[in-house]
């Protein structure tokens, strides 16, 4: 399947892939240890992975600002993309909450419309936050899209370089150390959708580009892996401030790959299996919690930490295309599936 920007369906899987691996490895990163191989085979999967959602924001600007439309045409064409699968979910998540973390029978009506309400404002399961965040942004597109497009290439870079400062002075561990300026502007997820828009456009100049972006990636996720290491020795609660969705080595990582995948595919045929994950990409990310939760402890029975996180990865990827496209098959179900 040949692609005029096949970087993209890279991106958008590899991506897609780094987010189950985060999940899958998470839950050994929060039993300190970092002695302990365990602890370190996640954090280090961690690090290398963190730049996933980050990615996930950069293709949608890359994708999203170029375009001349109206802010209503904008809207009515891709909100609802958000809310229907954003509304599934949440009612899936909440009953799966109840089914799995709850005697249900016994909790009173007052109780269950409280965790209800709590879960629906503020997500029914941990992973949906993106759903949130992801909207909002959405809703700023056409008019950063208005700034964007009006700026330089120059004023561009001096809009990232306020955003990466922004990622300093915004950050709550290094409020002590930082003067108390308010760049709420230029902080948080939207500067992604500008680097994702600016890297798409901008031709780069290096020679042997591929190794000078590779090494910026692996150079940030050694200092993700080894900070973490460092900031967690004596910690009784997990420090992650070196790969934070929004910190300087998170998005300095999330921009070498995005460029090193963008250099290694101009001329590339897209193999089937990541055509078809790059189909599900999204109805993978809102379904995988479920079947990773019964996948992943049924791998650790008979296997070793560096087995379990990868195969319980792959499992529940293929797991999660399999829903999604049952899903779809059900009336009204590509609306809602993701």
């Amino acid at each position: 399947m040949a692609e005029k920007n096949s970087y993209v369906v890279y991106l958008r899987v590899i991506a897609t892939i780094f987010v189950v691996l985060i999940h899958a490895s998470t839950g050994f990163l929060y039993r300190i240890d970092t002695k302990a191989f365990d602890w370190n085979y996640a954090n280090w999967i961690n690090a290398a992975t963190r730049c996933s959602v980050p990615i996930f924001v950069m293709l949608s600007g890359a994708l999203l600002i170029p375009k001349d439309e109206n802010t209503w045409i904008f809207y009515k064409k891709r909100i609802p993309k958000l809310l229907y699968p954003f509304a599934f979910w949440t009612v899936i998540y909440l009953v799966y909450y109840f089914y799995r973390y709850t005697k249900f029978e016994l909790l009173s009506t007052e109780k269950i419309l409280s965790i209800s309400a709590d879960k629906i404002l503020h997500g029914a399961n941990a992973h949906l936050w993106y759903l949130y965040m992801i909207i909002g942004l959405y809703l700023a597109i056409p008019f950063i899209r208005k700034i964007i497009i009006q700026s330089t290439q120059r004023e561009i870079e001096v809009f990232l370089l306020l955003w990466m400062l922004s990622m300093c002075f915004m950050s709550k561990p290094l409020y002590a150390a930082m003067p108390k300026f308010d760049l709420t502007f230029f902080s948080g997820y939207v500067g992604y959708l500008v680097f994702g828009y600016y890297l798409s456009v901008r031709a780069t100049e290096f020679k042997k580009n591929q190794l000078i972006f590779a090494a910026a990636f692996i150079l940030m996720v050694v200092i993700g892996a080894i900070g973490t290491n460092i900031l967690n020795q004596h910690a009784k609660k997990l420090d992650t401030f070196f790969y934070n969705y929004v910190f300087v080595t998170t998005a300095i990582a999330a921009g070498a790959l995005f460029l090193l995948i963008k250099e290694s595919t101009k001329q590339g045929e897209v193999p089937r299996w990541v055509s078809l994950v790059d189909k599900y990409s999204f109805g993978i990310y809102l379904s995988h919690i479920i079947p990773l939760n019964y996948l992943h402890p049924l791998i650790s029975k008979d296997l070793s930490t560096a087995w379990v996180i990868p195969l319980a990865t792959i499992s529940t990827i293929m797991a999660s295309i399999v829903i999604t496209f049952a899903i779809r098959k059900l009336p009204f179900g590509k609306y809602v599936s993701g």
